[in-house]
């Protein structure tokens, strides 16, 4: 190609918005995709498109915005709304952005299927045993997958992530818990014993706490369910077992506005990358995981306590960080104390906790009374929290006569960062997270 034919040929790009590096012939590597914004949040209208051509997707909707991502021609794209001038809101990744509608088509309509994994099995970079291994999961988990590839794999995603499985080791899901345990998430409803069989004659391997996660992968004789457990495979009473229908697993665990609840769980083990100690006083002295939270969000609560003291409000943190170990000790503890069901109505689940995200904080009076209780409620400090919290970017996360939306009761001392944008658009409405990204 001549020095002229570039030149025209790069001006046609930023006019299309097209946007890749010649290297002879050749495109290099589009760079890793970094989106900051809304979680994942499914459109009832929401559409396939394909893009036509690599593309970029971009912060609104025209050329002069900033590109947020380049995508490779045959990129499936979820279209969530039309824009001015040609321009179509987009969904990839779990993010938003716009692309321009003369370089996306309609995709044909597929069927989503949800397989389960018959055995452990690794999820490839492509259909082959010589690709490379994305993740293994063990067996029973779901899979969701929404075209055939060759050789007899199936394109499949699995907590964001995108690959290939042979299908020799999955099954199609009915989607019902009598043929399928492995089609919903269990959890242990009391302390219970894995055995090596279908009864209580058999040997005890390992003892799970109340609230810990169970996979579940087939049922077994009496009542019994046959579990994988650390790699180890046992037997439990479906007795103190509970099938937790509807939860998922969230694919931005690290977006300050993930949705965490009682059907939205992080990833196993999940640990936030940049957790500080925040330098608010706490109702403790000891340098422990509950005064850490993301960077971000401590920034702003050392904001807003210094804010709240010029005002004559003086507050003192709860706790802020719960590792998945603590949160799991905690909620055994209340299980313990006051059985699951009530327990679940003011604790977490371990992973369904936003104390786990790094986001959320307990915080109480200056004077130390009332720490996460319900006497806290109409004191100057709630009252002032529920007034100004937005104005720093939290909200108040469990709000009152809101328990059938975010399945909590009301908590006037959980502090929520989100960023003041959605914080503040929260409180204007008198709405909770859920409702904001219209989601459960």
């Amino acid at each position: 190609m001549t020095e002229v034919n570039k030149q025209r040929f790069y001006k046609k790009l930023a006019v299309t918005g097209l946007a890749f590096t010649l290297v002879g012939a050749g495109t290099l590597g589009l760079h890793s995709l970094h989106f900051t914004g809304e979680p994942t949040v499914a459109s009832a209208a929401a559409e396939t498109y394909t893009t036509t051509a690599n593309l970029n997707i971009r912060s609104g909707p025209s050329t002069s915005n900033a590109i947020i991502a380049t995508v490779k021609q045959g990129t499936q794209l979820t279209v969530v709304g039309q824009a001015a001038s040609g321009w179509l809101k987009v969904s990839y990744q779990g993010k938003t952005g716009y692309v321009s509608s003369e370089y996306v088509k309609k995709s044909a309509s597929s069927t989503t299927k949800t397989y389960v994994t018959t055995a452990n099995l690794n999820i490839r970079s492509g259909p082959s045993t010589s690709s490379a291994i994305v993740v293994t999961v063990k067996q029973g988990t779901q899979l969701t997958s929404t075209e055939q590839a060759a050789n007899g794999w199936l394109k499949v995603s699995y907590q964001g992530k995108t690959g290939y499985v042979n299908t020799q080791y999955v099954k199609e899901s009915t989607g019902s818990s009598e043929t399928d345990p492995a089609s919903s998430v269990y959890v242990a409803t009391a302390n219970l014993n894995v055995r090596t069989t279908a009864s209580t004659s058999g040997v005890v391997i390992a003892t799970l706490k109340a609230g810990t996660q169970i996979d579940v992968t087939a049922k077994a004789a009496n009542g019994w369910l046959k579990i994988t457990y650390q790699g180890k495979v046992g037997y439990v009473s479906g007795q103190y077992v509970r099938a937790l229908a509807g939860m998922k697993v969230v694919s931005n665990p690290e977006s300050i506005q993930v949705v965490v609840n009682k059907q939205n769980k992080l990833p196993e083990n999940y640990v936030p990358k940049d957790l500080v100690y925040t330098t608010i006083p706490f109702t403790f002295k000891e340098q422990t995981e509950k005064k850490k939270m993301r960077s971000e969000a401590a920034a702003a609560i050392e904001q807003l306590f210094a804010g709240a003291k010029k005002q004559g409000i003086t507050l003192l943190g709860v706790s802020a960080y719960r590792s998945h170990a603590t949160q799991s000790a905690l909620f055994s503890s209340y299980v313990q104390r006051d059985g699951y069901d009530k327990a679940a109505t003011y604790s977490a689940l371990p992973g369904t906790s936003e104390h786990e995200t790094g986001l959320g904080i307990d915080v109480t009076k200056g004077d130390g009374t009332c720490a996460a209780q319900d006497c806290f409620g109409g004191t100057k400090e709630a009252t002032w929290l529920d007034a100004h919290a937005a104005e720093y970017g939290f909200i108040i996360r469990y709000p009152k006569g809101k328990d059938a939306v975010t399945g909590y009761k009301y908590e006037p001392w959980h502090l929520r960062y989100v960023g003041k944008p959605v914080a503040q658009a929260i409180k204007s409405k008198g709405i909770t997270l859920e409702e904001y990204y219209g989601i459960k």
